[in-house]
């Protein structure tokens, strides 16, 4: 089945629309992907799950990085990694997803209690 993602908020619907049901920003063309009954099962379980007081909660971002051997792209990593630190996110992993092996990803993430306005 098809899920559709809000890039502003991360809210999701199950079925196709024009706006986030949650914050009503516009939704891009390419904002879905192909999910099973399973993975639905558990972005609903995270959606009930309520943390306790004192608890950190976390937001994660993930970017692509430039994976060439060009001084250019040693300098643009730099800029956004700096760029994501200014703004309160650690670089936790460095990965390709799923079948390029040449494409490198940074995943980001940082506590919502530092969140900085972006």
């Amino acid at each position: 089945m098809k899920i559709f993602f809000c890039p502003e908020c991360g809210g999701y619907t199950l079925w196709p629309s024009e706006v986030c049901d949650e914050c009503l920003a516009k939704l891009p063309a390419d904002s879905w992907v192909e999910i099973t009954e399973e993975e639905l099962q558990q972005l609903e379980y995270i959606d009930e799950f309520e943390p306790g007081e004192n608890i950190p909660t976390w937001e994660y971002e993930v970017l692509k990085l430039k994976s060439d051997s060009l001084e250019s792209s040693r300098e643009y990593n730099k800029t956004l990694l700096n760029g994501m630190g200014e703004k309160g996110w650690e670089l936790v992993r460095i990965t390709s997803m799923g079948d390029s092996k040449s494409d490198n990803f940074g995943v980001f993430k940082r506590s919502w209690s530092d969140k900085v306005e972006d």
